[in-house]
Formats: C-alpha cells, structure tokens, sequence
C-alpha cells in the first residue's frame, strides 16, 4: 500500500518544476522551492502562485487535493519519521559534556538538560524535547531537525581549511542541487548589485576580506558557533561576456558536523534569507 502510495505522491519537487523559479515573492514562500513544499504540506494554495505552468501543474491538482484530504504530507511525514529517530538519539546525550565542543551554554531547564547558542546569530535554547528561538521568532520544522543534528554531532573545531562541495565525498548529486537551487539563484538575484549583496547578509553574515584570492566580495555566515560556511561572489563583466558567479565554502571537517543533506538545507537557509532580504 505504501509503495503505491508513494507512486502517486505529489512531492515538493515536482510542484517546483511548474513554478518560475525566480523568488519573486509575490506568494508566502521565500523562494520557489519553499512555495512548492509548502503547497505540498498544506500550508499554502496552489493558487497563490500566479505564474505556474497551467500545463505542468493541471495533471497534479486533483492528486494533490487527494492526499492532502487523506492527511498525507510529504514534509510533515519525512519530518516525524526524522524526529522519532533523533528524539532517542538526543535522549542518548549528556549536554554538559557537549556543551563547550558545540560552542555552546550548559542550563538546567525544567525538564532536564538544556543548551543555549547561536543559530544564524539568533540565540536558541536546545532541550531534549523542544527547541525555542528565545527571540520568540518561530523555526521550521526542518529547522529544528538541524539543529538537533548539530547537537548529535557533538561539534569539532573548525580546520580553516575552505573547500568547495565537490572535495567533499559522494557529493556529486548534492553538486548540482547547491548550484541549480542556490549558488545560481543568488548569482541572477544580484548580478551587478554588489551593494545590495552586502546589505543584504545583516544580521546573519558579515563581509570577509578575500580580495587577494580574486574575488570580488566574501562573506561568511555563522550558521553554528562551530559550523561557518562562507559565500563567494565574482560579478558579471558585460564587456568580457562573463556572468555573475557565487560559490559556498565549507571546512574540511563539515561533515563531521552535519551530513550532506542538512548541509545542503543550511545553504538553503542562507539563500531564502538572502532572497528574502533583497
């Protein structure tokens, strides 16, 4: 039954295909890839999109209605199924030994052990069986799944040793995903607008000095106090026929702080932010 199911799932994904893909922000959503899973958990309408290919999307609004009426949520499944397995992992973790490694504050909450520290320059409070932002502005869900795998980790002092998505291993699918649904709509989005580029990163990145390794502008986001990811920038030069370029950085030693895929949601995180900014 469950794999039948899944056939005639409308995903996230496939939503996205039929929207413009430009984070024009004329929905809820910060970008395109948000609209699409939020429409596909319910949260949003389908209609709320005014450029959606009608001949893309008119075969999946029937089946989409369906599963929403039948309660299937593709986010919110993958979400409880996430959270059932890090809800036991993080029972498993003693946070005063893990506190110093994740650049973190040890508390004594109500129901047992807390921690407290800086996601995107927000302070958050982790306990083990609810994560508050203590600014009381809400995160996602899949926010939360990050963070808990933050803490999971353990955390490791950074390397300073940058490197691009491909030196890391079994990357090549994830390759393709950072450049199509970040690094190249960033680069469309600010293409000759340094400026706004730089505006745009407060409060979450700050501008790093690279000019002697040939970029034009760097900046660097503190997603956790052990996990910083940096974001170059090459502008377009009309004359020379050269378009606009952003690329992430990441420490050698990322994944032994988060996987691949909450490394590619963390890059996702930056670029909603970004785009919601500009």
């Amino acid at each position: 039954m469950e794999s039948e199911r899944s056939k005639t799932r409308v995903a996230p994904l496939q939503l996205y295909k039929c929207t413009p893909k430009t984070n024009c922000g004329k929905c809820s959503g910060r970008t395109c890839l948000a609209f699409a899973t939020l429409v596909a958990t319910g949260r949003e309408k389908i209609s709320a999109c005014p450029y959606l290919d009608e001949g893309q999307v008119g075969p999946l609004r029937e089946r989409l209605q369906q599963q929403l009426n039948a309660g299937v949520g593709v986010s919110r499944e993958g979400f409880e199924k996430t959270m059932q397995f890090l809800s036991a992992e993080i029972q498993k973790c003693d946070f005063r030994i893990r506190a110093e490694s994740l650049g973190a504050t040890y508390e004594d909450v109500s129901d047992g052990q807390g921690l407290v520290f800086s996601y995107f320059n927000e302070s958050v409070r982790v306990a083990k069986s609810d994560i508050v932002c203590l600014s009381g502005a809400e995160l996602s869900a899949w926010e939360k799944i990050l963070i808990y795998i933050y803490v999971i980790s353990g955390g490791t002092e950074p390397s300073g040793v940058w490197v691009g998505m491909e030196s890391l291993p079994n990357s090549i699918s994830k390759i393709k995903s950072l450049k199509a649904h970040c690094e190249d709509v960033l680069a469309r989005l600010f293409s000759g607008r340094i400026d706004s580029f730089s505006k745009a990163l407060a409060p979450w990145g700050r501008e790093i000095n690279l000019v002697d390794q040939g970029v034009d502008f760097a900046a660097e986001f503190a997603v956790f106090p052990k996990l910083p990811i940096r974001l170059l920038f090459w502008d377009e030069l009309k004359e020379e026929g050269y378009e606009c370029r952003m690329k992430f950085l990441f420490d050698s030693r990322v994944l032994q702080v988060l996987d691949l895929e909450s490394l590619l949601f963390a890059c996702e995180q930056i670029t909603e932010r970004l785009t919601a900014k500009a």
